[in-house]
């Protein structure tokens, strides 16, 4: 055998290739960047509220770009974390790189790519609660899906979450939250519950997707009959940084949004209608002391938005499915006796605001609030009502919340 150079690698070494990669750039965070700015005073040097300019309305999250030195896949070298910062551009597609891809699905076909178009993104599959009963009694898998909070008991919450990038994450926080009944969640309305930490493998390690149970119980408050919303946000430390918007389902893979409430008729008030010579107005009927729901519009950033409330087949709501526990089985939809509507914004923590009712409103300013209900009847056994509320800016649906009225 003939001996080798002296300084000869063996045969089996390979170049230098990083096992683990920590990102050092947060590519897409909550600058200001011109494209998405209103056009400010062209005196102004930078387009930016700290600069003098107007504020870049609500927050979204860049496209970035790459280079292209990776096209269609490839590994990661020193040489790509050890160049010099260019934000908002990379290597290559993010899930072809060596890191993790997390994300929770915001309906049953998604696949992690955001902004969620055409499709309500507070309606997730992927957060579960198992009904009265507390985290240290409750199995590690939820043995039922669909299950609705219990006002008033400790009820457990349970994330599934996925992972579509070529490397595994061994330091996964989980964060469960409940937020009062809104359309635009922003960190000033979330309410932590709890924290816990997993690991996930890499997409094909068979690990790709794991179940998590969050270790603290959560009480949904009789504020709103226990119509509280949930969400989960999943990041990995260091190499899948939590993102921007912090809190939006809509833009951000990292988190999930859970905006549903189930109900009785009894459990939900609905409005009765009476026609004027001049406007439908609803009269609330006797009924239980929960009376409507009233809606928190959220943050607006200095633009006004559009609430609109529409009625929707259960079949188009794929979270159902969770709730009959059998694949393609929803409720049969009730028939239409009346309308659901909107009352008139009011400020919010003011009570039921008052005037004429209807299927959209326009809301202007901060700290502002909604209420809905319907003018149906009851819906009969195995039937459902089905309300679905959404709030949107600018063409982008920002928020939601699903009402559905069970049989």
């Amino acid at each position: 055998m003939k001996p080798k150079k002296p300084g000869t690698p063996p045969e089996h070494c390979e170049p230098p290739r990083p096992r683990r990669i920590v990102e050092r750039t947060w590519y897409f965070d909550d600058e200001c960047r011109p494209a998405e700015c209103v056009p400010c005073d062209p005196c102004e040097p930078e387009c930016h509220p700290g600069n003098g300019g107007r504020p870049p309305g609500r927050p979204s999250r860049g496209p970035g770009q790459g280079t292209g030195r990776i096209p269609g896949g490839g590994g990661l070298t020193p040489g790509d974390i050890n160049s010099p910062d260019q934000p908002g551009t990379f290597v290559g597609p993010r899930a072809d790189m060596d890191l993790p891809y997390l994300f929770m699905r915001a309906n049953p076909g998604d696949l992690g790519a955001r902004p969620v178009v055409g499709a309500p993104f507070w309606e997730s599959p992927d957060i579960f609660i198992l009904a009265g009963v507390a985290p240290e009694l409750a199995p590690a898998v939820p043995p039922a899906l669909g299950q609705i909070g219990l006002a008033g008991q400790p009820n457990t919450l349970y994330a599934h979450i996925w992972n579509f990038g070529k490397a595994a994450a061994s330091n996964v926080l989980v964060e469960f939250y409940w937020v009062n009944p809104a359309l635009g969640i922003d960190a000033s309305s979330v309410q932590l519950i709890a924290q816990t930490v997993t690991a996930i493998g890499a997409r094909g390690s068979g690990r790709s997707h794991v179940i998590v149970k969050c270790p603290e119980a959560w009480t949904p408050r009789f504020l709103n009959g226990g119509h509280e919303c949930l969400l989960v946000r999943v990041w990995d430390n260091p190499s899948d940084l939590p993102g921007e918007p912090k809190f939006d389902a809509s833009w951000n893979r990292h988190v999930a949004q859970r905006n549903i409430h189930v109900t009785a008729p009894d459990g939900f008030h609905l409005m009765r209608a009476r026609m004027s010579a001049r406007e439908r107005v609803a009269i609330p009927a006797a009924a239980p002391s929960t009376g409507p729901l009233l809606l928190q519009v959220g943050q607006l950033y200095g633009a006004p938005a559009e609430v609109k409330v529409e009625r929707v087949a259960p079949h188009t709501m794929p979270w159902l499915q969770l709730h009959t526990g059998q694949r393609g089985v929803f409720p049969l939809m009730a028939a239409p006796t009346g309308a659901p509507t909107l009352t008139p914004p009011g400020v919010t923590g003011g009570g039921m605001p008052s005037g004429p009712s209807a299927a959209a409103q326009w809301v202007h300013g901060d700290g502002q609030q909604v209420g809905l209900g319907s003018s149906d009847d009851p819906p009969g056994p195995g039937e459902a009502h089905v309300y679905r509320v959404s709030a949107t800016q600018n063409g982008h649906v920002f928020g939601g919340y699903t009402v559905v009225v069970m049989g």
